[in-house]
């Protein structure tokens, strides 16, 4: 990876943010009361409240001096989806992972019919030959991810991303397709595992782990690396264990969000 930039932290804004941290936990609050949760001088308080009031980000109350926070907060975290939360989480994972094995790994979830790359570590592998892969989608049924993803949903589930695939344009979703692609998910669900050789690119193959939360599937992610390089046979003895334990380590840190249980996400299989 390239050498990170460090720059001076910024003391006001920290206090700033620890302001607003303070006035979300407990409410409406006077500057005093403030300066004593927070430990910051009287004096910065009222610099501090006076320059997110004029912004609309606090309101006073002229009754009794209190200060609340706006909605123009509730505005900002509503414009945060659940995949920003779940792919901050999943950049940490599959940096770890990429140090261990030095190949590429992506991260991807279903929306508007299409598989999604959220998170990628093709910009930082040595392994790679791509980049820029956030926000590319990958065929549902010639894909490691598209069929490990498959193999976790619902039956009921699959049907519905079949359809809705097949509506979005993935020129993978035909009739002719199908069968085949029974026959896999049915080995994926054997194996704890996806696997593909050549189908998104000819010389790249790939074995991919699925995302669940709870009972839900978020996506999934894998590891790709050359054909002639490795087959995904030998990549699983090799890697399939790693990436195991970064989707269980994934999975274990998710359980700390306030994900949407009945939005969004997609029914797991029992």
């Amino acid at each position: 990876m390239s050498e990170i930039q460090v720059y001076p932290r910024v003391r006001a804004l920290e206090r700033g943010l620890e302001l607003v941290s303070v006035l979300s936990e407990f409410g409406w609050a006077t500057p005093k009361e403030l300066a004593k949760k927070t430990g910051i001088h009287r004096t910065t308080i009222y610099r501090l409240l006076h320059t997110l009031e004029v912004n609309d980000y606090v309101h006073c109350r002229p009754g009794d001096g209190c200060y609340s926070l706006t909605r123009r907060f509730r505005l900002i975290a509503d414009g945060i989806k659940d995949e920003d939360w779940v792919a901050q989480i999943v950049s940490f994972h599959l940096g770890n992972l990429l140090s261990q094995i030095q190949w590429p790994s992506d991260f991807v979830t279903f929306s508007s019919g299409r598989l999604i790359i959220r998170e990628s570590t093709h910009r930082f592998s040595p392994m790679s030959v791509n980049r820029g892969m956030v926000g590319k989608s990958r065929p549902l049924l010639n894909s490691a991810l598209g069929i490990v993803f498959l193999s976790a949903v619902s039956d009921e589930s699959r049907e519905r991303i079949l359809t809705l695939a097949g509506l979005a344009g993935d020129e993978s979703v035909k009739p002719e397709n199908l069968e085949n692609v029974m026959r896999r998910i049915q080995v994926a669900r054997a194996r704890g595992y996806a696997e593909s050789s050549g189908e998104t690119q000819h010389n790249i193959s790939a074995i991919a782990v699925p995302i669940c939360w709870r009972n839900r599937v978020l996506g999934a992610i894998n590891i790709m690396f050359f054909r002639r390089a490795l087959t995904p046979v030998k990549a699983a003895e090799l890697y399939l264990d790693q990436l195991k334990r970064c989707a269980k380590g994934i999975e274990k840190e998710l359980e700390s969000l306030p994900l949407a249980e009945q939005t969004g996400w997609i029914r797991r299989r029992n």
